[in-house]
């Protein structure tokens, strides 16, 4: 299936996805894909588990073994910055003055960490947590005993907090908003989570602002006057995308690369997926620009198909998970609906809460639930209306009410 080049910037999951997907779809011309971090392609999420918590976890994280590559044609170019995308010439400049050609080229550019200027100014070691390189780094921090202050207890915050309790040390999360993991889990989940990070050691104070540093002691200044003793600050306070070489190469961009539900972009020949992207979401009614695994991996999957022309659009039920100590916190749809209903019993860290607006399934959300979060998962996709009762006793099977 033809001889043309196709480009893929970002060695992410989205990048290696979409090069698999190109090659069992039959696409048979070469396939490039540039990246430019210098290690071979990295799986993220476990960056701030596995990798932090056990010395040598990261040779576990690779995408793919170290021959897959070769062994489906792909030629990758690592370490290599794309600098400058020029549509018309259909090339893409790397940061050593060299030309890429393509007939059609995917983004994959991923997102990066919000900085706080005013906390990296001082004596205080201040990290951020996107690469493994940064992994890494903070894992060196991670000694028995060192108080680690997390700044935002988001995703990466409380992830990164289980981690370093895990290896010992005094553990604060400092948090602005009312609760933690505010935009991910509901209530409910949220304060369970919180509850079990104090159980295992974990300090968390919510509705707190961080002005900068302390000036007297290596630490942070809070707006109310306090000052909190500190080793090292992890910034974990969200990530923005990275939209900088599609803008300048005139794509149309809005908090993130905007994309049609095929993922092509404003200009001819040129797609983008992944964090970064701005996609029309059909469960939600609107565009928004998803920051998780699946989906990653799923619209990349989508998108490359689209690019050797199986025009199907991308639809994908928002879903996320997180693993902290030994929970897994699985979350699908949306918590914002009108009546929750609880299945288990949350004392026990295994339990699942529904979530309906006007008798429908909006959502679902768990606590070490995986098995019935498959099938809660198609019950969110279909909006399935099924009697709060039913779904509020342990018995009832979830599998039988899913659509097969």
């Amino acid at each position: 299936m033809s001889t043309d080049r196709i480009v893929i910037v970002g060695s992410g999951l989205a990048g290696v996805t979409a090069a698999g997907t190109l090659r069992e779809a039959g696409f048979s011309g070469e396939l490039v894909l540039i990246g430019d971090e210098p290690e071979s392609p990295y799986d993220r999420p476990p960056l701030s588990k596995a990798v932090l918590v056990q010395d040598g976890a990261e040779q576990q994280a690779a995408l793919r073994h170290p021959g897959w590559y070769a062994e489906h044609r792909i030629e990758c170019m690592l370490g290599r910055r794309a600098t400058e995308i020029e549509p018309r010439e259909h090339h893409v400049l790397l940061h050593d003055g060299s030309a890429v050609a393509y007939h059609k080229l995917l983004l994959a550019p991923g997102a990066h960490p919000r900085r706080l200027a005013a906390v990296e100014a001082g004596p205080l070691p201040h990290l951020y947590l996107r690469t493994l390189r940064d992994a890494l780094r903070l894992r060196e921090h991670l000694q028995p005993g060192r108080r680690i202050v997390l700044l935002g207890g988001g995703v990466i915050g409380m992830e990164v907090a289980a981690s370093a309790r895990q290896r010992g040390c005094d553990v604060l999360v400092l948090e602005c908003a009312p609760r933690v993991m505010g935009r991910a889990l509901c209530t409910a989940l949220s304060e369970h989570v919180a509850k079990y990070h104090t159980e295992k050691g974990v300090k968390v104070e919510l509705e707190v602002e961080v002005i900068g540093q302390a000036r007297e002691t290596p630490g942070l200044a809070l707006r109310d006057g306090r000052t909190i003793p500190a080793d090292l600050v992890v910034i974990g306070i969200g990530v923005a995308p990275n939209v900088e070489l599609a803008r300048s190469a005139g794509l149309r961009c809005d908090d993130g690369i905007v994309v049609d539900e095929y993922g092509s972009t404003s200009v001819p020949a040129i797609y983008a997926v992944g964090d970064a992207v701005k996609y029309p979401d059909a469960f939600f009614g609107r565009s928004i620009r998803s920051e998780n695994w699946m989906h990653a991996q799923n619209q990349a999957v989508s998108v490359a198909k689209s690019m050797l022309g199986e025009r199907r659009p991308y639809q994908q039920v928002p879903h996320m998970w997180s693993d902290q100590f030994d929970l897994k916190i699985q979350v699908s749809g949306s918590h914002d609906g009108d009546q929750d209903v609880v299945r288990g019993e949350p004392a026990s860290n295994r339990f699942m809460i529904f979530h309906l607006r006007s008798g429908r399934i909006v959502g679902a959300s768990g606590i070490n639930q995986a098995r019935d979060m498959k099938f809660a998962m198609k019950l969110v996709e279909t909006h399935a209306c099924i009697d709060a009762a039913q779904l509020a006793d342990p018995n009832f099977n979830l599998k039988k009410a899913a659509p097969q």
